[in-house]
């Protein structure tokens, strides 16, 4: 459910956004980069279909050093093809079948969700453009945050919302069930951010609160619901949406594979927000999915939705930029000239699948891997690779280049200039630590373009082809939003699923990073103490003569600064690929909160001393000087930590 840029499937779409998004995540389908001129697709037959994805899926998979995969392909409302390409185990060595082996499809169940609150929209049951509140339980209901700006169903199935990405408590912690929705949407209410509608945002507890309005509306439970009137009505006889202990009992799931040149088996990933990234499905299922969207809502003369609802879900419904690619409702777009691609695409732990429609052509293609594969873009993994190059080949996706350079004097390229950060992050868990990852700084260069650079992102020229809009090298779009004048966020067509919302110097996350670096480097020299107590006892034949209070000083610095070291090294561990530090946000884990509590108490303690020091003279003046910087930076160091939630409070 993670957003498909990795490492930022850590932390999110997710989803995480990932994440979950889990995801970024997590999230929207990545942007297709642009090859040169567009050229004439093949003509789509089986035969050509075939023999295109028989020679490019095995060499990919060997490239990307992935098991298996499945991929299927449908003209129209017919299924043109489908092939399973591997294993779905290692070990097993059993083949990946189109018919029969379900993969967890991630965030791609979003389109699944939205399918099912149309068909209530259709039913009169439920109102686009009503406040939610209407349709929630009284408990679960969500603060009037903004007066007079409601979050609408409209919001939940763009992704405008609003809400900030709370990640905690998207998996149940290890040992227990998953949470009932009702359980899970009430308990953890994230925080409204932004007004509705101002900023896309990738937001999988949306989904899950649009999955509860299908419960609470119809009066069934929201998986049985999806059953009954989405996967059942199109014959998808092994899809839907299931926990994973129930998938393992109903479904043939191919086991899921992590760190690339291990190719690890990956357990199951339990998830509490079912409508949001629980969908398992056939690549043949899956044929029946796309071709009933490609048909108007209909499949074999049986309708799931009106021609109508399927123009809701396949049309632009927002976006961040009326120039850049935007949601539908339970989809995503791609500006592909000259042709517009829609689908989504979903991300979990080991496992990667995505749609892509091309409406104007009536050619749908799904594609799921069971690894995260050894590739070092992370725009474009093994999954999106296929996509990209059916697409190109059939589709002629392939953009002509950037466009002419418009003009724009230095001086409108200044007020550009600055850092903007995700609006797809956590600002009252841990998960705020996004911000220090996903982020962008803007440069006006001399020749009138500005230069990009990220933590994530590869940096970019980009050139200016209208007001406000840029495009770099590959054809790839970057415009800029704006509010009464004044520059509040950009966005990118790569990254659809999320806005980058402007702010100022002390908000920049790479000086927070600096400055707590500076801190924890500072905070480490109480190393040196015993090295000089030894030195001491070596001269003059004792130890340091330090007791009482003054000892006690020392030795609460030197374990603040071992608590520190011992966490950021920690943290880097969790960062590491192992999947662990998803689990510690996605399960709400003291142990990424309570270490840096125990040291904010002790360096309030060390403050104290500091002052006690100069008071009672302790030490030497560069003892006691060295004493009172380390305890400012231990203050300093916790002190940032916790502006990204990262100090447990009571």
């Amino acid at each position: 459910m993670r957003s498909p840029l990795r490492p930022l499937r850590l932390l999110v779409s997710a989803g995480v956004s990932a994440t979950l998004s889990l995801g970024l995540a997590a999230g929207a389908a990545p942007a297709i980069a642009d090859t040169g001129a567009a050229a004439e697709p093949a003509p789509v037959s089986e035969q050509a279909v075939r023999a295109f994805l028989d020679e490019r899926v095995p060499a990919l998979l060997e490239e990307f050093d992935t098991p298996g995969a499945v991929v299927s392909v449908s003209d129209g409302p017919a299924t043109l093809f489908q092939q399973g390409y591997g294993v779905t185990d290692l070990e097993s060595q059993e083949p990946v079948s189109a018919e029969d082996t379900s993969f967890p499809v991630a965030s791609v169940s979003k389109s699944f969700t939205a399918v099912a609150m149309l068909q209530l929209v259709e039913q009169g049951e439920i109102d686009l453009d009503t406040d939610v509140n209407e349709y929630l339980p009284e408990d679960v209901r969500v603060p009037d945050t903004f007066p007079g700006r409601p979050i609408t169903p409209h919001h939940l199935l763009t992704h405008t919302a609003g809400f900030e990405e709370a990640v905690g408590g998207m998996m149940p912690a290890e040992g227990e069930p998953v949470s009932p929705l009702r359980d899970y949407v009430g308990d953890h209410v994230p925080e409204r951010v932004e007004p509705p509608g101002r900023f896309v945002a990738y937001s999988n507890y949306g989904t899950a609160m649009a999955g509860l309005i299908v419960e609470e509306v119809s009066g069934q439970d929201f998986m049985a619901y999806a059953q009954e009137h989405v996967f059942g009505p199109l014959g998808m006889e092994r899809s839907g949406f299931a926990t994973t202990d129930a998938a393992a009992e109903r479904f043939d799931v191919p086991n899921l594979h992590r760190y690339p040149g291990r190719n690890e088996v990956q357990p199951p990933e339990p998830l509490n927000v079912i409508p949001a990234g629980g969908g398992y499905a056939t690549a043949a299922d899956m044929t029946r999915f796309m071709g009933a969207l490609l048909g108007g809502g209909e499949l074999d003369g049986t309708r799931i939705l009106s021609t109508e609802s399927t123009e809701l879900m396949l049309g632009h419904r927002a976006g961040n930029h009326d120039e850049l690619a935007g949601s539908g409702y339970g989809t995503w777009e791609r500006h592909l000239d000259p042709v517009r691609v829609v689908g989504h695409s979903g991300d979990i732990g080991g496992g990667h699948s995505e749609y892509a429609l091309v409406p104007g052509a009536d050619l749908g293609i799904f594609v799921s891997v069971n690894s995260d594969g050894s590739g070092t873009d992370i725009l474009n993994d093994l999954r999106t690779t296929i996509v990209t190059e059916f697409l190109e080949e059939f589709a002629g996706t392939a953009a002509a280049g950037p466009a002419a350079m418009a003009a724009m004097d230095g001086g409108s390229l200044d007020r550009l200039a600055g850092v903007y950060v995700t609006t797809r992050t956590g600002q009252n868990d841990p998960g705020a630590l996004k911000t220090a990852m996903d982020q962008v700084t803007v440069t006006a260069q001399r020749d009138g373009t500005l230069r990009t650079t990220s933590p994530m992102l590869p940096g970019a020229t980009w050139t200016p082809v209208g007001k406000g809009v840029f495009e770099n090298e590959d054809g790839d779009r970057l415009a800029f939003m704006e509010e009464d004048g004044e520059v509040i966020g950009l966005s990118m067509d790569a990254l659809a699923s999320q806005g980058y919302k402007r702010v100022d110097t002390l908000a920049d996350p790479l000086l927070h990073v600096m400055v707590a670096m500076g801190a924890l480097l500072v905070v480490a020299t109480v190393v040196a103490w015993p090295v000089t107590a030894l030195v001491r006892t070596v001269r003059r034949g004792d130890a340091a003569p330090y007791r009482g209070a003054a000892r006690i000083s020392r030795l609460g610095a030197a374990l603040t600064g071992l608590i520190c070291v011992g966490f950021v090294g920690f943290l880097v561990y969790a960062m590491s690929g192992s999947g662990l530090l998803e689990t510690l946000l996605f399960t709400s884990s003291p142990a990424l909160t309570v270490p840096l509590a125990v040291a904010g108490a002790l360096t309030a303690g060390l403050l104290v001393a500091a002052v006690a020091a100069w008071a009672r003279r302790w030490w030497s003046l560069s003892g006691r000087l060295h004493y009172t910087l380390v305890a400012l930076a231990a203050a300093v160091f916790v002190g940032i930590a916790g502006y990204y939630n990262l100090v447990w409070l009571p």
